[in-house]
């Protein structure tokens, strides 16, 4: 079976990730191409394209945005899995409503229908003093909008990584499952 990943990525986390899930389906016998989005051809002639990259401003990355539209309706005759890639993975509760977490793709699968065989958000990293002006305002945003003290802020802009070969994988081994499931019921 092949499989395409395509990856929009500002800082490198998404590509590592992306390298990862790549990885996981190889070991499997699997055929992959793994394609920074701005060298990404279509999507036609592959069992299984997944679509990934970091979370900005409450969704994907310009460039993937732009390739999801552009590719669309080839996307829709294609299983299709999408993963962001955040910090906090989990949404959060905010004026009583949730923000995001995995509630960043719902609008992608959506857009792609029921071919979409599934989302996940994974753990990156974050060294703030690397960030261009534009990102590192937009998270002092985040963390006055959410109400953080200047001192868990201050915490939080130290660099980390939650980055984790083993969640990665173990969304690619979860794939493959629903791969094999269709594959026999077919």
């Amino acid at each position: 079976m092949t499989v395409k990943i395509v990856y929009a990525t500002r800082y490198g986390s998404s590509r590592e990730i992306s390298g990862w899930i790549a990885e996981r389906f190889e070991a499997e016998g699997f055929t992959v191409r793994l394609e920074n989005v701005s060298d990404a051809e279509g999507a036609e002639g592959y069992d299984l394209v997944l679509l990934g990259s970091g979370i900005y401003n409450h969704g994907f990355l310009k460039e993937l945005e732009e390739y999801i539209e552009k590719h669309s309706e080839s996307l829709k005759n294609i299983k299709t899995a999408l993963f962001g890639v955040a910090m906090k993975t989990e949404p959060i509760m905010y004026k009583g409503r949730s923000h995001g977490g995995i509630l960043m793709l719902e609008k992608y699968a959506q857009q792609l229908g029921d071919r979409v065989i599934g989302c996940e958000m994974l753990h990156g990293q974050m060294v703030f003093s690397a960030m261009n002006e534009k990102d590192r305002k937009g998270i002092e945003q985040f963390y006055k909008m959410i109400g953080l003290s200047d001192t868990e802020a201050a915490e939080r802009k130290k660099p980390r990584t939650l980055m984790n070969k083993s969640e990665c994988w173990d969304f690619a081994c979860g794939l493959m499952e629903k791969l094999n499931r269709a594959k026999v019921t077919a």
